[in-house]
């Protein structure tokens, strides 16, 4: 059997045996580096931000595949967060917070629509061209930032936070507000056939403790993900962030996460017990700063560090951080070959 990254991806949905683990480096602005372009640039076309992403698996052929440039911004820039141009290699940020002074007051945002006043339908746009592209050979996946997370760029995290003990019923309202753009967004991504990626990295531990996650995370990404899931038959519903992400499993089951990040350091046994038999996909995510710098000897020992963790595992999927704008083509192939010579070590092992 010939093996497309479509094929091997439904197949570890499935918990079934595949030819090897599939590959799924982080590539976001790194794809505008590949078009000779800054990340600024192709956010704001979306003709550009799928030829960014087609180029990505022409040159990778990774095995799944994901349109997004500032994968935190386009939700919050239409309820108006304002944003850094992204010129030269920058990625555009956020660069003040609309709700960001005096009382909290989620009452005076309105849900957007998609207009030529934001991205909303441009990210839509380019996950329906690369999707017509090469949607029958991998899967793809729309980025966008979680409720939490969009509730973050809005408020500020300090204030946020403060927000959480003072006065949680406006932080609720307000994820009231972020989760319904949300679902929005989501269906209107996943009608293309598109996974969704809900990127939660404000959320991350130690940024907030479980019970934070518990209360305010929780419940919002799993409108979002309930939404879709009765809705569209697509690629699962992902939840990614750093940090110690096996703490937070009983999380995301609950939310119903369908693939979600863990680093080197995670304590997989744990996660592997605690997931059983849900259909939950783990990318196991190696330090992308090491592939840049070509640090090839410490990354040899995370992967093999990674590949060990994940022995028998059939949800499993090799990963990293997101990839640099400054990381050279020829160095993220070499992780990819590094990557597939662990995971054909470790299958030797069961022949």
């Amino acid at each position: 059997m010939t093996w497309k990254p479509l094929d091997r991806m439904n197949a570890v949905l499935a918990g079934q045996a595949v030819d090897r683990w599939p590959w799924i480096p982080s590539v976001y602005e790194h794809g505008a580096r590949l078009l000779g372009r800054s990340p600024g640039e192709v956010s704001r076309d979306a003709q550009l931000m799928a030829e960014a992403a087609m180029t990505a698996y022409r040159i990778y052929q990774h095995d799944l595949v994901t349109v997004g440039i500032d994968i935190y911004n386009i939700e919050a820039e239409a309820f108006g967060c304002s944003l850094s141009d992204g010129a030269g290699k920058s990625i555009p940020g956020t660069t003040a917070h609309p709700l960001g002074s005096g009382n909290l007051e989620p009452e005076k945002l309105s849900i957007p629509e998609p207009s030529s006043a934001n991205r909303l339908g441009l990210i839509a746009d380019a996950v329906d061209r690369v999707i017509d592209r090469i949607g029958n050979e991998v899967w793809v996946y729309a980025c966008m930032g979680g409720p939490f997370s969009q509730a973050v760029e809005l408020r500020g995290f300090e204030a946020l936070i403060c927000d959480i003990y003072e006065n949680p019923s406006a932080v609720h309202a307000l994820l009231d507000r972020t989760a319904e753009l949300s679902v929005q967004q989501a269906c209107r991504l996943s009608a293309k056939g598109a996974g969704v990626n809900l990127f939660e990295s404000w959320a991350t531990l130690p940024l907030i403790d479980p019970s934070i996650f518990q209360n305010f995370v929780v419940p919002y990404n799993k409108r979002v993900i309930d939404a879709v899931r009765s809705r569209f038959r697509t690629p699962p519903p992902a939840v990614i962030m750093g940090g110690d992400t096996a703490r937070l499993i009983d999380f995301f089951l609950q939310a119903g996460a369908g693939l979600i990040a863990a680093d080197y350091m995670t304590d997989f046994a744990f996660m592997r017990a605690r997931i059983g038999d849900h259909p939950m996909i783990i990318r196991g995510c190696v330090d992308p700063k090491m592939i840049e710098r070509g640090q090839w000897d410490k990354l040899e020992a995370m992967i093999d560090k990674l590949a060990d963790k994940a022995a028998g595992m059939t949800r499993f999927v090799w990963g990293c951080g997101c990839v640099s704008y400054d990381t050279p083509p020829e160095s993220l192939l070499k992780f990819k070959q590094m990557a597939l010579a662990a995971d054909a070590r470790i299958r030797n092992r069961f022949i």
